[in-house]
């Protein structure tokens, strides 16, 4: 699958059971950001090696690909995704746009490494399938979340009256968890 005009990538992780994604506020300041971890490609990177290097430098996990039989695509966050079957070893479960300067890849992937905040980290929140589901339903606190049992790496002060604002890649994952639970249940099993 051709990713070269690929400008972001980045990864779904599951390090036990949970999915670590970046948490801080947004530019305005009045909800705190649920972000993939990932970020932009630097040189002559594939899309694989910048969610491998982004990820490590965000939460200092070191991370296995998961082949992902379906690729979807599509063409804006609020689009449809067209499906389409994949030979690759490794293959994005998402490519987003079309734009040759501006799409997006995002991978299924594990970590045994326990994920750490980096410098560049506000923190991480751990979530379940649940979490996810909750966080993109509802509108909920940093501190509600917390106290329900959500699991919070924070590196900075966060104001925890903040909502918790799900960005589209947590959107999307949230999508693929109830729309394809057959793809998603082989993931989260290591099959």
């Amino acid at each position: 699958m051709d990713t070269k005009h690929v400008r972001t990538s980045g990864a779904y992780i599951l390090y036990n059971g949970l999915f670590p994604f970046q948490v801080g506020p947004t530019r305005i300041g009045d909800k705190l950001g649920v972000v993939r971890l990932g970020g932009h490609r630097e040189g002559n990177e594939t899309a694989f090696d910048t969610a491998f290097r982004e990820v490590y430098e965000e939460a200092r996990m070191k991370i296995n690909f998961f082949h992902s039989p379906i690729t979807f695509f599509k063409k804006d966050w609020d689009g449809v995704a067209r499906r389409i079957k994949t030979n690759e070893d490794v293959a994005p479960i998402l490519i987003k746009g079309t734009d040759p300067e501006g799409s997006t890849a995002m991978y299924l992937a594990y970590s045994e490494s326990e994920p750490v905040p980096s410098a560049e980290t506000n923190g991480l929140l751990l979530l379940t399938p649940d979490d996810i589901k909750r966080i993109c339903e509802q509108r909920l606190t940093l501190k509600e979340f917390i106290k329900h049992g959500g699991s919070v790496l924070i590196k900075k002060d966060m104001n925890q009256e903040l909502t918790l604002k799900p960005f589209p890649q947590l959107l999307f994952l949230h999508e693929l968890l109830e729309k394809e639970k057959s793809l998603m249940n082989r993931f989260m099993l290591g099959k």
